[in-house]
């Protein structure tokens, strides 16, 4: 659950609060994703931060060849998961996946292969989506619109020494 989790995070853009509980007991279907509406290359988030409206967006989770497929990971997640109604991200006991236990498991792996988990947060995923989008040299306005944001504030995610070593690092292998 949790690689597909951080998968569909990463390459969907999301925020913690689009596809986790703030709580233990806060799950809402009303507002929280939930096993009907994902359809392993999309999924609606049905409340955002930008959208104060409850309108919803779509977002879409491309397929890769490789090992980080959100695709991939969300149809290995749901064939274990099974057809239990509500919510999409849950644990085996039917709780649902919420902030705290996502960045305690984060930790928990980071810690394990020797990273300083000081470093990671609630927002880390967003960073590293931004950063690594800007690195590949996506369009300001691809990453903005990629990522709901409604303004240029994406731009303080990116970390500009990891763009600039990348482009860097590419120049010197062209």
């Amino acid at each position: 659950m949790m690689w597909a989790a951080c998968c569909v995070r990463f390459f969907g853009f999301l925020r913690a609060g689009e596809f986790t509980t703030p709580s233990l007991e806060a799950y809402d279907p009303a507002i929280h994703l939930s096993l009907g509406i994902t359809n392993h290359s999309s999924d609606i988030i049905k409340q955002s931060k930008t959208d104060p409206f409850r309108r919803g967006a779509e977002v879409c989770l491309g397929r890769t060849n490789n090992d980080l497929s959100p695709v991939a990971a969300l149809l290995v997640y749901l064939a274990r998961r099974g057809s239990i109604p509500d919510p999409l991200f849950r644990l085996e006991n039917g709780t649902p996946l919420f902030r705290q236990l996502l960045v305690a498991n984060l930790r928990r792996a980071l810690s394990v292969i020797g990273f300083n988990c000081s470093l990671c947060s609630g927002h880390s995923f967003r960073i590293g989506t931004a950063t690594t989008a800007a690195a590949r040299g996506l369009e300001d306005s691809t990453i903005r619109s990629l990522g709901r944001w409604r303004s240029d504030a994406f731009h303080g995610y990116v970390r500009q020494d990891s763009v600039a070593m990348a482009t860097f690092l590419r120049c010197l292998s062209a």
